[in-house]
Protein backbone atom coordinates (compact mmCIF):
# COMPACT_ATOMS: atom_id res chain seq x y z
CA UNK A 1 0.00 0.00 0.00
CA UNK A 2 2.46 2.72 0.74
CA UNK A 3 4.48 1.50 -2.81
CA UNK A 4 1.36 2.31 -4.26
CA UNK A 5 0.64 5.48 -2.38
CA UNK A 6 4.41 6.73 -3.46
CA UNK A 7 3.97 6.09 -7.13
CA UNK A 8 0.70 7.95 -7.62
CA UNK A 9 2.33 10.64 -5.27
CA UNK A 10 5.31 10.60 -7.73
CA UNK A 11 2.91 10.42 -10.83
CA UNK A 12 0.66 13.24 -9.21
CA UNK A 13 3.90 15.49 -8.84
CA UNK A 14 5.20 14.74 -12.93
CA UNK A 15 1.83 15.62 -13.74
CA UNK A 16 1.46 18.81 -11.35
CA UNK A 17 4.70 20.27 -12.36
CA UNK A 18 4.05 20.08 -16.14
CA UNK A 19 0.90 21.73 -16.00
CA UNK A 20 2.49 24.44 -14.19
CA UNK A 21 5.53 24.36 -15.74
CA UNK A 22 3.60 24.68 -19.21
CA UNK A 23 5.50 21.79 -21.18
CA UNK A 24 4.21 21.65 -24.90
CA UNK A 25 5.52 19.92 -27.82
CA UNK A 26 4.66 19.89 -31.67
CA UNK A 27 5.91 16.98 -33.38
CA UNK A 28 6.40 17.65 -37.45
CA UNK A 29 8.24 16.45 -40.33
CA UNK A 30 7.61 14.58 -43.75
CA UNK A 31 8.69 12.22 -46.33
CA UNK A 32 9.85 14.20 -49.65
CA UNK A 33 10.89 13.15 -53.31
CA UNK A 34 12.44 15.30 -55.30
CA UNK A 35 14.16 14.97 -59.01
CA UNK A 36 15.97 17.01 -61.63
CA UNK A 37 16.06 16.31 -65.25
CA UNK A 38 18.28 17.60 -67.44
CA UNK A 39 17.12 17.55 -71.07
CA UNK A 40 20.68 17.99 -72.96
CA UNK A 41 22.47 14.20 -72.83
CA UNK A 42 25.40 15.00 -75.27
CA UNK A 43 28.08 13.16 -74.54
CA UNK A 44 30.86 14.74 -72.87
CA UNK A 45 33.67 16.39 -74.95
CA UNK A 46 36.36 18.83 -73.69
CA UNK A 47 37.99 19.63 -77.32
CA UNK A 48 34.86 21.60 -77.93
CA UNK A 49 33.48 22.15 -74.22
CA UNK A 50 30.27 19.95 -74.56
CA UNK A 51 29.33 18.52 -71.41
CA UNK A 52 25.70 17.00 -70.69
CA UNK A 53 23.28 18.59 -68.15
CA UNK A 54 23.08 16.16 -64.45
CA UNK A 55 20.00 14.27 -63.65
CA UNK A 56 19.00 12.95 -60.74
CA UNK A 57 16.55 11.52 -57.82
CA UNK A 58 16.65 11.68 -54.36
CA UNK A 59 14.12 10.65 -51.83
CA UNK A 60 13.88 12.03 -48.08
CA UNK A 61 12.66 11.85 -44.44
CA UNK A 62 11.97 14.21 -41.74
CA UNK A 63 11.17 14.28 -38.21
CA UNK A 64 11.02 17.30 -35.63
CA UNK A 65 9.94 18.69 -32.23
CA UNK A 66 9.70 21.94 -30.93
CA UNK A 67 8.15 23.26 -28.07
CA UNK A 68 8.22 24.93 -24.78
CA UNK A 69 8.90 24.25 -20.75
CA UNK A 70 8.50 26.33 -17.80
CA UNK A 71 7.91 29.67 -18.75
CA UNK A 72 9.60 31.04 -21.69
CA UNK A 73 11.82 28.41 -22.54
CA UNK A 74 12.06 27.12 -25.66
CA UNK A 75 14.01 23.84 -27.26
CA UNK A 76 13.91 22.33 -30.91
CA UNK A 77 15.38 18.69 -32.28
CA UNK A 78 15.27 16.68 -35.11
CA UNK A 79 16.73 16.00 -38.40
CA UNK A 80 16.77 14.32 -41.81
CA UNK A 81 17.85 11.55 -43.71
CA UNK A 82 18.07 11.58 -47.54
CA UNK A 83 20.08 9.72 -50.46
CA UNK A 84 19.63 9.45 -54.12
CA UNK A 85 17.85 6.79 -55.64
CA UNK A 86 18.77 7.67 -59.19
CA UNK A 87 21.93 8.94 -60.37
CA UNK A 88 23.23 8.18 -64.15
CA UNK A 89 25.76 11.07 -63.82
CA UNK A 90 26.70 10.68 -60.46
CA UNK A 91 25.63 14.04 -60.10
CA UNK A 92 23.59 13.94 -56.86
CA UNK A 93 27.27 14.21 -55.13
CA UNK A 94 26.70 17.65 -55.54
CA UNK A 95 23.07 18.03 -54.32
CA UNK A 96 23.35 15.21 -51.77
CA UNK A 97 25.97 16.58 -49.12
CA UNK A 98 28.19 18.31 -51.54
CA UNK A 99 29.77 20.24 -49.26
CA UNK A 100 31.03 16.46 -47.41
CA UNK A 101 34.79 17.86 -48.41
CA UNK A 102 35.88 19.23 -44.92
CA UNK A 103 32.27 19.58 -43.70
CA UNK A 104 32.51 17.40 -40.65
CA UNK A 105 34.75 19.82 -38.35
CA UNK A 106 36.99 20.96 -41.06
CA UNK A 107 39.90 18.41 -39.99
CA UNK A 108 41.08 17.45 -42.84
CA UNK A 109 40.87 18.22 -46.78
CA UNK A 110 40.36 14.53 -47.75
CA UNK A 111 36.70 13.82 -49.43
CA UNK A 112 34.73 11.81 -46.85
CA UNK A 113 31.91 10.80 -49.02
CA UNK A 114 28.31 11.19 -48.18
CA UNK A 115 26.22 11.34 -45.84
CA UNK A 116 22.87 10.39 -45.42
CA UNK A 117 21.68 11.97 -42.23
CA UNK A 118 21.73 15.39 -40.58
CA UNK A 119 20.75 16.40 -36.91
CA UNK A 120 19.78 19.91 -38.88
CA UNK A 121 17.92 21.02 -35.51
CA UNK A 122 19.18 20.96 -31.95
CA UNK A 123 18.44 24.30 -29.95
CA UNK A 124 17.57 26.21 -26.40
CA UNK A 125 15.87 29.30 -26.27
CA UNK A 126 13.95 31.70 -24.09
CA UNK A 127 11.43 34.21 -25.02
CA UNK A 128 9.44 36.77 -23.38
CA UNK A 129 7.01 38.72 -24.48
CA UNK A 130 5.31 42.01 -22.38
CA UNK A 131 2.81 43.90 -24.07
CA UNK A 132 4.32 44.41 -27.33
CA UNK A 133 7.60 43.44 -26.47
CA UNK A 134 9.04 40.64 -27.81
CA UNK A 135 12.23 39.78 -26.61
CA UNK A 136 14.24 36.10 -27.33
CA UNK A 137 17.16 34.37 -27.91
CA UNK A 138 18.03 30.91 -29.50
CA UNK A 139 21.50 29.03 -29.46
CA UNK A 140 22.21 25.58 -31.19
CA UNK A 141 20.84 24.43 -34.76
CA UNK A 142 17.77 26.19 -36.10
CA UNK A 143 16.16 27.87 -39.35
CA UNK A 144 17.48 30.71 -40.09
CA UNK A 145 15.80 33.92 -38.70
CA UNK A 146 16.67 37.71 -39.64
CA UNK A 147 19.18 36.39 -42.03
CA UNK A 148 17.88 37.77 -45.78
CA UNK A 149 21.42 36.56 -47.78
CA UNK A 150 20.77 32.69 -46.09
CA UNK A 151 18.26 30.41 -46.21
CA UNK A 152 19.00 27.09 -44.27
CA UNK A 153 20.23 26.18 -41.46
CA UNK A 154 22.97 28.02 -39.16
CA UNK A 155 24.79 26.61 -35.66
CA UNK A 156 25.12 29.58 -33.84
CA UNK A 157 23.27 32.05 -31.81
CA UNK A 158 20.57 34.57 -32.18
CA UNK A 159 18.78 37.01 -30.38
CA UNK A 160 16.19 39.89 -31.23
CA UNK A 161 14.38 42.32 -29.04
CA UNK A 162 11.49 44.55 -30.73
CA UNK A 163 7.62 44.29 -31.77
CA UNK A 164 5.81 44.93 -35.24
CA UNK A 165 7.27 48.57 -36.25
CA UNK A 166 10.62 48.55 -34.57
CA UNK A 167 13.14 45.16 -34.10
CA UNK A 168 16.67 44.75 -33.74
CA UNK A 169 18.53 41.29 -33.99
CA UNK A 170 21.84 39.94 -34.15
CA UNK A 171 23.71 36.69 -34.91
CA UNK A 172 26.20 34.43 -34.83
CA UNK A 173 26.69 31.74 -37.35
CA UNK A 174 29.45 29.66 -36.81
CA UNK A 175 28.45 27.15 -39.65
CA UNK A 176 26.05 26.58 -42.76
CA UNK A 177 24.14 23.67 -43.32
CA UNK A 178 20.84 22.36 -45.36
CA UNK A 179 18.39 19.97 -44.45
CA UNK A 180 15.74 19.90 -47.89
CA UNK A 181 14.61 18.18 -50.74
CA UNK A 182 17.12 19.29 -53.19
CA UNK A 183 20.08 20.23 -50.61
CA UNK A 184 21.13 18.34 -48.10
CA UNK A 185 24.31 19.11 -46.79
CA UNK A 186 25.91 18.54 -43.43
CA UNK A 187 27.13 22.16 -41.54
CA UNK A 188 30.53 23.08 -42.51
CA UNK A 189 32.48 26.46 -42.33
CA UNK A 190 31.89 28.83 -45.05
CA UNK A 191 35.01 29.73 -47.16
CA UNK A 192 37.65 27.67 -45.13
CA UNK A 193 39.98 26.72 -47.46
CA UNK A 194 42.39 23.83 -45.32
CA UNK A 195 43.00 22.79 -42.04
CA UNK A 196 45.30 25.63 -41.45
CA UNK A 197 42.79 28.31 -42.52
CA UNK A 198 40.50 30.36 -40.33
CA UNK A 199 36.62 29.21 -39.29
CA UNK A 200 35.35 31.84 -40.87
CA UNK A 201 31.97 32.65 -38.91
CA UNK A 202 29.75 35.28 -39.75
CA UNK A 203 28.26 37.65 -36.94
CA UNK A 204 25.49 39.76 -38.23
CA UNK A 205 22.98 42.86 -36.85
CA UNK A 206 19.84 44.78 -38.27
CA UNK A 207 17.11 47.02 -37.78
CA UNK A 208 13.52 46.83 -39.06
CA UNK A 209 11.51 49.62 -39.29
CA UNK A 210 8.10 49.86 -40.40
CA UNK A 211 6.41 53.27 -41.12
CA UNK A 212 2.47 52.23 -41.85
CA UNK A 213 3.10 50.90 -45.91
CA UNK A 214 6.95 52.55 -45.66
CA UNK A 215 9.94 50.23 -44.20
CA UNK A 216 13.46 50.20 -43.66
CA UNK A 217 16.07 47.82 -42.77
CA UNK A 218 19.82 48.71 -42.00
CA UNK A 219 21.88 45.87 -41.65
CA UNK A 220 26.00 44.65 -41.37
CA UNK A 221 27.54 41.27 -42.38
CA UNK A 222 30.68 40.02 -40.80
CA UNK A 223 32.71 37.19 -42.11
CA UNK A 224 36.09 36.72 -40.70
CA UNK A 225 39.05 36.88 -42.47
CA UNK A 226 37.06 37.94 -46.07
CA UNK A 227 34.82 40.88 -45.25
CA UNK A 228 32.56 43.13 -43.94
CA UNK A 229 29.51 44.03 -45.84
CA UNK A 230 27.14 46.91 -44.52
CA UNK A 231 23.60 46.99 -46.29
CA UNK A 232 20.12 48.53 -46.57
CA UNK A 233 16.76 47.47 -47.70
CA UNK A 234 14.24 49.87 -48.63
CA UNK A 235 10.11 49.03 -49.48
CA UNK A 236 6.89 50.33 -49.87
CA UNK A 237 3.62 48.66 -50.09
CA UNK A 238 0.63 49.84 -51.97
CA UNK A 239 -2.91 48.50 -51.82
CA UNK A 240 -6.27 49.81 -53.56
CA UNK A 241 -9.21 47.38 -53.51
CA UNK A 242 -8.47 44.60 -55.24
CA UNK A 243 -4.42 45.58 -56.80
CA UNK A 244 -1.24 46.21 -54.68
CA UNK A 245 2.21 46.53 -54.97
CA UNK A 246 5.27 46.09 -53.36
CA UNK A 247 8.58 48.33 -54.15
CA UNK A 248 11.58 46.82 -52.57
CA UNK A 249 15.34 47.58 -52.92
CA UNK A 250 18.19 45.63 -51.78
CA UNK A 251 21.62 46.67 -51.39
CA UNK A 252 24.83 44.73 -50.01
CA UNK A 253 28.16 47.01 -49.82
CA UNK A 254 31.18 44.09 -49.75
CA UNK A 255 34.34 45.17 -48.34
CA UNK A 256 36.86 42.71 -48.98
CA UNK A 257 39.88 42.04 -46.62
CA UNK A 258 42.96 41.14 -48.40
CA UNK A 259 43.99 37.72 -48.81
CA UNK A 260 47.51 37.62 -49.96
CA UNK A 261 49.53 40.27 -51.80
CA UNK A 262 47.42 42.82 -53.70
CA UNK A 263 44.58 39.71 -53.93
CA UNK A 264 40.99 40.74 -52.12
CA UNK A 265 38.68 37.58 -50.99
CA UNK A 266 36.41 38.67 -53.74
CA UNK A 267 38.63 37.61 -56.38
CA UNK A 268 40.12 40.61 -57.92
CA UNK A 269 41.93 43.40 -57.37
CA UNK A 270 39.21 45.70 -56.17
CA UNK A 271 38.21 45.74 -52.41
CA UNK A 272 34.67 47.02 -52.82
CA UNK A 273 31.84 44.79 -54.54
CA UNK A 274 28.61 45.62 -54.65
CA UNK A 275 24.85 43.68 -55.17
CA UNK A 276 21.93 45.63 -55.92
CA UNK A 277 18.82 44.49 -56.67
CA UNK A 278 15.24 46.02 -57.52
CA UNK A 279 12.04 44.27 -57.87
CA UNK A 280 8.46 45.22 -58.59
CA UNK A 281 5.79 42.63 -57.29
CA UNK A 282 2.19 43.23 -58.04
CA UNK A 283 -0.94 41.17 -57.45
CA UNK A 284 -4.42 41.80 -59.45
CA UNK A 285 -7.42 39.66 -58.21
CA UNK A 286 -5.56 36.48 -58.73
CA UNK A 287 -3.21 37.32 -60.85
CA UNK A 288 0.26 38.03 -59.95
CA UNK A 289 2.74 39.74 -62.02
CA UNK A 290 6.42 41.99 -61.44
CA UNK A 291 9.88 42.51 -62.83
CA UNK A 292 13.05 43.20 -60.99
CA UNK A 293 17.02 44.12 -62.21
CA UNK A 294 19.98 42.59 -60.15
CA UNK A 295 23.29 44.23 -60.68
CA UNK A 296 26.73 43.69 -59.17
CA UNK A 297 29.64 45.78 -59.92
CA UNK A 298 32.79 43.43 -59.19
CA UNK A 299 33.16 40.24 -57.85
CA UNK A 300 30.47 40.03 -54.43
CA UNK A 301 30.72 36.39 -54.72
CA UNK A 302 34.04 35.36 -55.16
CA UNK A 303 35.26 33.26 -52.90
CA UNK A 304 33.08 34.51 -50.28
CA UNK A 305 30.06 33.52 -51.06
CA UNK A 306 27.71 36.68 -50.50
CA UNK A 307 24.74 36.50 -52.34
CA UNK A 308 24.67 32.34 -53.47
CA UNK A 309 23.82 31.10 -50.01
CA UNK A 310 20.69 32.78 -50.11
CA UNK A 311 19.28 36.30 -51.25
CA UNK A 312 16.62 38.78 -51.46
CA UNK A 313 15.44 38.71 -55.09
CA UNK A 314 12.70 36.16 -56.56
CA UNK A 315 15.50 34.35 -58.65
CA UNK A 316 16.76 31.03 -57.73
CA UNK A 317 20.51 31.12 -58.45
CA UNK A 318 21.04 27.47 -58.30
CA UNK A 319 19.48 26.43 -61.51
CA UNK A 320 23.11 25.86 -63.63
CA UNK A 321 24.82 21.52 -64.19
CA UNK A 322 26.75 20.76 -60.84
CA UNK A 323 29.67 19.38 -61.19
CA UNK A 324 29.81 15.10 -60.84
CA UNK A 325 32.68 12.60 -60.80
CA UNK A 326 32.31 11.69 -64.05
CA UNK A 327 32.34 14.68 -65.79
CA UNK A 328 33.74 18.31 -65.10
CA UNK A 329 31.86 20.88 -67.32
CA UNK A 330 33.30 24.66 -67.54
CA UNK A 331 30.03 25.57 -65.74
CA UNK A 332 30.42 22.42 -63.18
CA UNK A 333 28.93 23.90 -60.60
CA UNK A 334 24.71 24.04 -59.77
CA UNK A 335 25.08 28.50 -59.50
CA UNK A 336 24.69 30.48 -62.46
CA UNK A 337 25.66 33.16 -63.40
CA UNK A 338 23.33 35.90 -61.95
CA UNK A 339 25.76 36.57 -58.87
CA UNK A 340 29.26 36.76 -61.16
CA UNK A 341 31.93 39.00 -61.68
CA UNK A 342 29.62 42.62 -63.04
CA UNK A 343 26.31 40.86 -63.69
CA UNK A 344 23.46 42.02 -64.71
CA UNK A 345 19.94 40.59 -64.71
CA UNK A 346 16.71 41.19 -65.59
CA UNK A 347 13.62 38.79 -65.66
CA UNK A 348 9.83 39.37 -65.49
CA UNK A 349 7.17 36.94 -64.42
CA UNK A 350 3.00 36.26 -64.66
CA UNK A 351 1.08 34.17 -62.73
CA UNK A 352 -2.17 33.12 -61.36
CA UNK A 353 -3.16 31.76 -57.85
CA UNK A 354 -6.66 29.64 -58.77
CA UNK A 355 -7.42 27.75 -55.42
CA UNK A 356 -5.03 24.86 -54.96
CA UNK A 357 -3.44 25.13 -58.35
CA UNK A 358 -1.01 27.98 -59.23
CA UNK A 359 0.70 28.83 -61.91
CA UNK A 360 4.09 31.29 -63.27
CA UNK A 361 5.90 31.93 -65.69
CA UNK A 362 9.35 34.09 -65.83
CA UNK A 363 11.68 35.02 -67.99
CA UNK A 364 15.24 36.38 -67.43
CA UNK A 365 18.32 37.56 -69.14
CA UNK A 366 21.94 38.01 -67.94
CA UNK A 367 24.82 39.25 -68.79
CA UNK A 368 28.31 39.17 -67.23
CA UNK A 369 32.00 38.85 -67.79
CA UNK A 370 31.76 34.67 -67.09
CA UNK A 371 28.72 34.08 -68.93
CA UNK A 372 25.98 35.08 -71.07
CA UNK A 373 22.15 33.06 -69.69
CA UNK A 374 18.74 33.30 -70.95
CA UNK A 375 15.89 31.34 -69.41
CA UNK A 376 12.17 30.27 -69.55
CA UNK A 377 10.90 29.14 -66.31
CA UNK A 378 7.30 27.58 -66.27
CA UNK A 379 6.46 26.81 -62.65
CA UNK A 380 3.42 24.55 -61.70
CA UNK A 381 2.12 23.86 -58.10
CA UNK A 382 -1.16 21.89 -56.61
CA UNK A 383 -1.61 21.81 -52.85
CA UNK A 384 -3.57 18.19 -52.93
CA UNK A 385 -4.62 19.01 -48.96
CA UNK A 386 -3.17 19.96 -46.32
CA UNK A 387 -0.45 17.20 -46.43
CA UNK A 388 0.26 16.93 -49.95
CA UNK A 389 2.02 18.77 -52.37
CA UNK A 390 2.84 18.56 -55.66
CA UNK A 391 5.13 21.13 -58.06
CA UNK A 392 7.13 21.04 -61.81
CA UNK A 393 9.30 23.32 -62.95
CA UNK A 394 10.06 23.31 -66.76
CA UNK A 395 13.27 25.29 -67.48
CA UNK A 396 14.95 26.03 -70.61
CA UNK A 397 18.39 27.49 -69.85
CA UNK A 398 20.72 28.68 -72.91
CA UNK A 399 24.11 29.15 -71.25
CA UNK A 400 27.37 30.52 -73.13
CA UNK A 401 30.49 30.43 -71.72
CA UNK A 402 32.85 33.09 -72.17
CA UNK A 403 36.82 32.34 -72.43
CA UNK A 404 37.23 34.71 -68.76
CA UNK A 405 34.93 31.87 -67.15
CA UNK A 406 37.09 29.13 -68.32
CA UNK A 407 40.53 30.95 -67.47
CA UNK A 408 43.07 29.22 -65.26
CA UNK A 409 40.70 25.74 -65.00
CA UNK A 410 42.50 23.89 -66.70
CA UNK A 411 42.62 21.87 -70.69
CA UNK A 412 39.35 21.11 -69.75
CA UNK A 413 37.90 24.42 -70.00
CA UNK A 414 40.07 25.51 -73.08
CA UNK A 415 39.90 29.67 -73.18
CA UNK A 416 41.04 29.66 -76.45
CA UNK A 417 37.54 28.05 -77.73
CA UNK A 418 35.97 31.11 -77.48
CA UNK A 419 32.02 31.74 -76.27
CA UNK A 420 30.71 28.26 -75.70
CA UNK A 421 26.90 27.19 -76.04
CA UNK A 422 25.02 24.53 -73.88
CA UNK A 423 21.72 23.66 -73.43
CA UNK A 424 21.19 23.80 -69.56
CA UNK A 425 17.47 23.01 -69.79
CA UNK A 426 16.07 20.96 -67.07
CA UNK A 427 12.77 19.57 -65.31
CA UNK A 428 12.45 19.67 -61.19
CA UNK A 429 9.61 17.48 -59.77
CA UNK A 430 8.85 17.81 -56.40
CA UNK A 431 6.12 15.82 -54.41
CA UNK A 432 5.75 16.56 -50.39
CA UNK A 433 4.04 14.99 -47.53
CA UNK A 434 4.25 16.53 -44.31
CA UNK A 435 2.65 16.07 -41.09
Amino acid sequence: MMKDKVIISVVGAIISASSLNAFDYDFYGGAYAFSKVGFNNTKENSATGKYPTDSFASIALEANVKGSFIEGFTYGLGGMLSAPVWDPYQASYAYINGTARRSLGNESNEEIGYRYYILSTAYLGYQYRYKNIDLGIKAGRYEDHGLDWFSGTSEGGHIWIGNDNIKFQANFVNRRGLAANQWFNDFYYVGKGGISDYNRYFATASLDMKFDEFGLKPQVWYHRNDYIAPGLDIFYNYKNNSFSAKTSIYSLFVLSHLKEGNIYRNGTDKKLSTIIIAQEDMSYDIWNFGAGIWKNFGNPNGNSGIGRHGNKSKLDVWTASAGTSTFMGYDAWALNDVNSYNAFTGWLYLGQGIGDFNWEVLGRVTTSKNSDEQSLTLSLGYQVNAQVNLGLKLEYFNDISKPYERTGLGEWANPNLGNISNDRSHAFLIAEYRF
